[in-house]
């Protein structure tokens, strides 16, 4: 946001006789014609449910006593990062529907007065700097368990995770090369931000964290929704951190039937603690250093083998370029620290230019009927790179505001509640029509529907039906009605 002019933020309450007296005297600092956008329409959606209520009664406020309700706080924060605003100081007014502003009483925007006299009494006033000590001060690790236990069982009682599929993953998240970032370490990282050895070409030392995260999705990969994520160091190894992940989720009361894992999740007792104790199903690729790939891939050198095409690629000739074959094998016995059956499915990938021969090779807890079963759904788990990418990319995940651990936690949170509370709108059709039926119940509050006018003044706004507001005009004295013309043309040329 270089280059702009900033602005500290204020929180205005709603007084509609203070306004109107205040226009009568043509002294109104900002005033627009209500209108339904996007974020409004989201705000509905979470007006029809009771999140607001259920944010003020769970979130770990670091305050014993506030002027400013945290939810609103917490929903600023929200909208912001639906704008992709990572700055504090940057928040444009929340919402420009009156009528929802007339349920909420409160909205979020520039300091009153932008002709910059800002004279007027305030009431609750919420600086950039107000907000940003208000995460900043929130405990971290409070924070991420609000998250994985309060937020996710709220999702779940409005069934977000209507599938039992989920991906377990980690990423790292590189930093700037500043010793402020807490918590961060250095880690070697090749040029797609992925781990690598010191002699990987264009491999770098690179200050990072480690991003954990259970996400679900369903069979048709059509939408992710983050049931637990944390931030820990970029060294640190991540089993652990996603057996606790799922642990939480259960805990919380989700349902999972099949976990995605990354090679990353290798760990008998985990696989074993997942299937025997949850009865959790899981697909997960096996390591070439293995005992368990080494005896798949003897297995399937046999000559009876009963390979099944998967893949065929043709080169420009007309001849067959590429291969892919598919089999398995059930009941192998040679991983020792693995204590429930082992099922393994194995890619047999032939380059006829070349000669070469790969395999690769899926374990799994459950019995396929078939082998491309196996490879179907792990490419599901590969998906998860394009989310990833949009995370790091259009919602800006690692750009940091703040260096602080607790603002970096915040933004981290927020906008995996953001991104999964906007899935939950979307895919859900009975959610929109819950938000649907809410917009039209509101706006039919609105004697005129959505003409209505939002006028701000002071610490205050009101909204007023178009017929009240132009009557109030056409009895203006001739001061109050060229001040308010010349303050017309200030917020015309204000940014909204």
């Amino acid at each position: 946001m270089s280059g702009q002019k900033r602005f500290d933020f204020f929180v205005y309450t709603q007084n509609k006789s203070r306004v109107a007296k205040a226009l009568k005297e043509g002294d109104i600092d900002y005033g627009t014609f209500s209108k339904m956008g996007f974020v409004d329409e989201f705000f509905a959606f979470l007006l029809s449910t009771d999140f607001f209520a259920f944010c003020e009664k769970t979130y770990p406020s670091p305050r014993v006593k506030t002027e400013v309700p945290p939810w609103f706080l917490l929903s600023s924060l929200l909208a912001a990062k639906m704008y992709g605003e990572e700055s504090f100081s940057n928040i444009p007014y929340v919402l420009k529907n009156g009528s929802i502003l007339k349920m909420l009483g409160l909205n979020i925007g520039p300091m009153p007065g932008f002709n910059n006299k800002n004279k007027k009494q305030r009431l609750y006033p919420v600086d950039q700097d107000c907000i940003r000590k208000f995460f900043k001060d929130t405990d971290p690790d409070k924070l991420t368990s609000w998250f994985n236990h309060d937020i996710v069982s709220w999702m779940a009682k409005k069934s977000a995770f209507i599938s039992g599929l989920f991906i377990v993953d980690a990423s790292y998240v590189p930093l700037p090369d500043n010793s402020n970032y807490k918590n961060a370490e250095y880690v070697w990282l090749d040029e797609d931000g992925n781990h690598a050895s010191q002699d990987t070409p264009g491999a770098r030392l690179t200050l990072c964290y480690k991003f954990s995260s259970l996400l679900n999705t369903d069979r048709d990969g059509s939408y992710y929704i983050y049931a637990g994520a944390r931030i820990d160091p970029g060294s640190i190894n991540g089993l652990n951190e996603g057996r606790e992940l799922v642990d939480s989720f259960i805990a919380s009361g989700g349902y999972t039937d099949t976990l995605l894992i990354d090679r990353g999740y290798l760990d008998g007792a985990t696989l074993t603690h997942f299937k025997k104790d949850y009865r959790i199903n899981w697909v997960i690729p096996l390591k070439t250093s293995m005992a368990a790939y080494d005896d798949a891939v003897g297995l399937c050198r046999a000559k009876n083998v009963d390979w099944k095409t998967y893949h065929v690629e043709g080169s420009s000739d007309g001849f067959i370029a590429r291969k892919e074959e598919v089999t398995t094998f059930y009941d192998i016995r040679s991983w020792e620290s693995l204590k429930v059956p082992l099922h393994v499915s194995i890619k047999k990938e032939t380059d006829y230019e070349s000669g070469d021969i790969s395999y690769f090779v899926l374990a799994h807890s459950k019995k396929y009927k078939y082998p491309s079963e196996a490879f179907d759904l792990y490419k599901k788990r590969t998906k998860i790179e394009e989310r990833h990418r949009q995370l790091k990319g259009f919602w800006n995940f690692n750009n940091f505001s703040s260096p602080a651990f607790p603002l970096v936690i915040t933004q981290v949170i927020f906008k995996l509640a953001a991104y999964s509370l906007m899935q939950l709108y979307l895919l859900r059709e009975d959610m929109k029509d819950l938000a649907n039926k809410t917009i039209s119940t509101i706006t039919k509050k609105e004697k005129a529907g959505e003409c209505v006018v939002i006028l701000y003044s002071g610490s205050h706004y009101g909204v007023f039906d178009l017929d009240e507001y132009s009557f109030i005009l056409m009895k203006l004295k001739t001061d109050a009605k060229n001040r308010l013309a010349e303050r017309i043309k200030t917020w015309s040329n204000a940014p909204p």
